[in-house]
């Protein structure tokens, strides 16, 4: 469970990236959320529920969004598939979560690199975590990263903001 410090600093760096010159310039906001099959369901569904509810209740444009949801089981399985918010916040999401088997390197530069791939229109994506990943290569992190990814990822792991040293 995040707390309200928590939170408010998820909010204020989610606001610092979107007013990144040149990130959102309005319309409907496309967001992405990483859910790591790794941390246990009720505590992946309660960050992502109070997530959620805390960003509909910042802003009316959080209110109507495009959500990726990417559900990262190993580096070979991660699901896309794109879901209303509100499904995210009540958890409905996550229903097929005993059925998954999170087992399986999981490296944060293939994730990355999917990212990069694939959701370079999505203006925030943040990434929540237990930490159980590793960095395969640096050197591909940071060609990943470069030159949008970077200022867009937000890394929560354990309910903290981490930075990607290659950042």
């Amino acid at each position: 469970m995040l707390t309200d410090l928590q939170l408010l600093q998820i909010k204020n760096s989610i606001l610092r990236i979107l007013h990144i010159p040149g990130n959102y310039t309005g319309g409907i906001l496309e967001m992405a959320v990483v859910a790591d099959y790794h941390m246990p369901c009720e505590k992946l569904r309660e960050e992502c529920r109070q997530i959620a509810g805390m960003l509909k209740r910042q802003d009316a444009f959080f209110r109507n969004v495009r959500l990726n949801l990417l559900e990262w089981i190993s580096d070979e399985i991660i699901i896309k598939e794109v879901t209303p918010m509100p499904y995210l916040q009540m958890g409905r999401v996550f229903q097929d979560y005993g059925q998954r088997e999170a087992d399986g390197a999981k490296t944060l530069d293939e994730l990355c690199r999917q990212l990069k791939l694939f959701y370079a229109r999505s203006k925030v994506i943040l990434v929540l975590t237990d930490g159980s990943y590793r960095i395969g290569k640096q050197e591909n992190l940071e060609d990943y990263l470069q030159p949008f990814l970077g200022r867009k990822l937000l890394l929560i792991e354990n309910g903290s903001i981490e930075r990607i040293n290659a950042v």
